[in-house]
């Protein structure tokens, strides 16, 4: 069965099912949406319409509901001819659709459909199965990310995780501080790398998401069962809100927006009661903007040498009988977890910027290898962690330092104890855009390593990955998507390559 990624149970049944023009369609009320977005799939691949009726003897593909099932579930029975989508919810019914567009080959042209019968039975490994995408580093416009959704959500990942702001961009409109957007969002050049020698030029960069782009696309997101979860960073990584608004920095002499792409020392300031004000101000606006249960506030990478000479810094440290200034990033972070939960969210923070004291309600995200026994023993504490690590799912790099075989054997599980595997939240693949400025390239390092990354997300199985990504490379070319068809054409299909579980992360 050519179904990615592939479900957890699947049977072929003897026998063969046609869909033609005198089809019919019976249709719990709740699942009316995913049934006509079926019907207006048939229709682009076939050319005819199909038919609703209201009984159910005369239908030949029926959604029916079963509140029994698993969340994001769903079974389809194709016997008889009779294709029957049975869901618990509209997420499982959207996951439905999305393998039956697999299985009746919607997105090629034909007179007929002919499938085979069977039988399957599937539901999500994990319930946060995302992909982070850096527009600070260079933008990427509304029409792109909606594109990104739409091949997330064929897929089954359901969050995309927007990484807003950093050194070298800020890039959402924040109504009550206008300089994030004047300032914060133009970047006078950039560091640029060619054989070997750095060098700064003098091509402005700028770009930023307003607040009816977000609207918009939280919109589309949703209706794809995508969760769009923003991220600012902090208290590091934070130049270019600091070039706007320089006295919540330790020095008040952030001048602009950085163009190396390494991370500067100059950070959110510790010490400063309006630093903390402006950035509540901050998370104020993005609460209203994004629905999401989740807030993500990076935390990694963060130089402490400014706290180290900053005299409100030092006074904060002694105020609070602090051991170090780790700790003091620690006690930021609650500050804004605690504010952020009075909006009913939940923080997420990468794995090197939690501490002994990090509260337990805050989300651990493991992308440093070295960390990742500790993170593991985290979850028998009962923090919860989402798993991403860069040496097999951050997709900046090049295909021959993570390929996709070397993605596929990612285990997420992988120093958890099986007690301790409900913490385990989910996976997580991320591309960094230091060095991707366009989105011909952005989608040549995502695909096909969207695929791999969603076989680990939801399944566990890996067999026959490479032959199962046929037709998603197919639909590329449709779509005039730009891929990496040298490394796919070099694909070797070996036992290594289609192992269920790796040993290393």
């Amino acid at each position: 069965m050519k179904v990615l990624p592939f479900p957890q149970k699947s049977e072929n049944i003897s026998g063969s099912f046609v869909i033609n023009d005198n089809a019919k369609i019976f249709c719990d009320g709740e699942f009316v949406s995913q049934a006509e977005r079926l019907a207006d799939l048939v229709y682009h691949s076939c050319g005819f319409f199909l038919q609703f009726t209201d009984v159910i003897q005369e239908a030949q593909i029926i959604f029916a509901k079963d509140s029994q099932l698993n969340v994001e579930g769903y079974v389809i029975m194709i016997n008889q001819g009779v294709a029957t989508i049975t869901s618990s919810d509209k997420r499982g019914c959207f996951y439905a659709v999305e393998t039956l567009r697999q299985i009746f080959d919607l997105d090629s042209a034909q007179e007929q459909i002919v499938c085979n019968d069977c039988y399957i039975e599937d539901y999500p490994r994990f319930s946060y199965r995302g992909l982070m995408l850096d527009i600070a580093r260079h933008f990427f416009d509304l029409n792109v990310l909606k594109q990104l959704v739409e091949l997330m959500s064929q897929v089954k990942l359901n969050v995309l995780h927007l990484h807003l702001t950093d050194d070298q961009g800020f890039r959402l409109q924040i109504d009550k501080y206008p300089l994030l957007t004047e300032i914060a969002s133009v970047r006078d050049g950039s560091e640029v790398i060619k054989d070997g020698e750095s060098y700064i030029d003098d091509v402005p960069h700028a770009g930023y998401l307003t607040k009816k782009d977000v609207k918009e696309l939280v919109s589309f997101a949703d209706a794809h069962n995508v969760t769009i979860v923003p991220e600012i960073d902090i208290p590091g990584h934070f130049v270019a809100a600091l070039a706007a608004y320089p006295q919540f920095s330790c020095t008040g002499t952030v001048s602009e927006v950085r163009k190396k792409w390494s991370a500067s020392k100059d950070i959110l300031c510790a010490g400063n009661d309006g630093a903390y004000d402006f950035v509540k101000d901050v998370l104020d606006e993005i609460c209203e903007l994004f629905p999401s249960q989740y807030i993500h506030l990076g935390g990694e990478n963060v130089a402490k040498d400014r706290w180290c000479n900053c005299k409100l810094c030092r006074e904060r440290m002694s105020e609070l009988k602090l051991d170090s200034f780790d700790e003091l990033q620690t006690y930021m972070i609650e500050v804004f977890r605690a504010h952020l939960e009075s909006h009913g969210k939940t923080v997420i923070i990468r794995n090197d910027g939690v501490t002994k004291n990090t509260d337990r309600r805050i989300v651990s995200q493991l992308w440093t290898p070295l960390k990742r026994h500790r993170a593991a023993k985290e979850t028998r504490t009962g923090r919860q962690i989402i798993v991403s690590p860069r040496r097999r799912v951050h997709f900046n790099h090049e295909y021959d330092v993570i390929s996709l075989g070397r993605t596929l054997k990612l285990n997420p599980y992988r120093g958890v104890k099986k007690a301790d595997r409900v913490n385990v939240l989910g996976v997580e693949g991320a591309i960094w855009t230091q060095h991707i400025e366009t989105a011909d390239r952005l989608f040549f390092n995502i695909l096909p390593r969207l695929d791999a990354l969603a076989e680990c997300a939801w399944s566990k199985c890996r067999k026959d990955f490479y032959p199962r990504l046929q037709k998603r490379l197919v639909y590329y070319d449709k779509l005039g998507l730009n891929y990496n068809r040298k490394f796919v054409r070099k694909v070797q299909v070996t036992a290594a390559d289609n192992a269920q579980q790796g040993d290393t992360i």
